[in-house]
C-alpha cells in the first residue's frame, strides 16, 4: 500500500493498523487520525489515558502499558457511549514528538494504545494527542478554574508542588 492509500484510509476514519488479537466482544471502533472535526453535532468526551484509564503506577518506563485499567473506567466509558458521546482517548504517547523524545516510534505507540484499550474491552471512537473541542475532559492532572479565579489555581499548583 502506498502513502496515498494510507492517507485515504485515514481520511475515511479507517484503521491503518492491524488488530493483533481481536476480541470476540470487540465493538466497531474508528481509529487514530490527527485532523478531526465534530461537525455532526454529537457530544464529545475527551479522556486522558495515563493516570486516568491506565493506572500508570510506575510512570512512563519504556512506553509499555503495564497496569490494569482503574476500576470503573470501562463501565463509565460504556455509559458515556450509551448516552451518545463520541469517546476520544487523548495521550501524549500518541504524539510524534513525545515518542521520538522517549526513543520510540509514534505509530507503534498508537498501535500499543489501541491494543491495550481493545484487550481491556474499553470502548473508544479514536485516539489522539491533540486537544480537541469537547463537552468535557477527564484528566488526572487537570486544574479547573472556577469563575476565572486564578488565585485558587495558584493555590492548587503550590499544594501539588509543596511550595509556599
Amino acid at each position: 500500500m502506498n502513502i496515498s492509500d494510507y492517507l485515504q484510509k485515514i481520511q475515511r476514519g479507517e484503521s491503518i493498523f492491524p488488530i493483533d488479537s481481536p476480541s470476540k466482544k470487540k465493538k466497531k471502533v474508528l481509529r487514530y487520525y490527527s485532523e478531526i472535526s465534530n461537525d455532526s453535532g454529537n457530544k464529545r468526551a475527551m479522556i486522558d489515558l495515563d493516570g486516568t484509564i491506565h493506572k500508570y503506577s510506575k510512570g512512563y518506563q519504556d512506553g509499555t502499558l503495564y497496569d490494569d485499567p482503574f476500576d470503573g473506567a470501562r463501565e463509565t466509558i460504556e455509559w458515556l457511549k450509551d448516552l451518545g458521546f463520541e469517546v476520544i482517548i487523548f495521550t501524549t504517547r500518541a504524539s510524534k514528538e513525545n515518542a521520538e523524545e522517549m526513543g520510540g516510534n509514534h505509530l507503534q505507540q498508537i498501535r500499543n494504545i489501541e491494543n491495550y484499550l481493545t484487550n481491556n474491552n474499553i470502548y473508544f471512537d479514536r485516539t489522539t494527542s491533540d486537544k480537541l473541542g469537547a463537552d468535557f475532559y477527564i484528566d488526572d492532572k487537570a486544574i479547573t478554574i472556577e469563575n476565572g479565579d486564578w488565585h485558587s489555581v495558584k493555590k492548587i499548583i503550590k499544594s501539588r508542588m509543596r511550595v509556599d
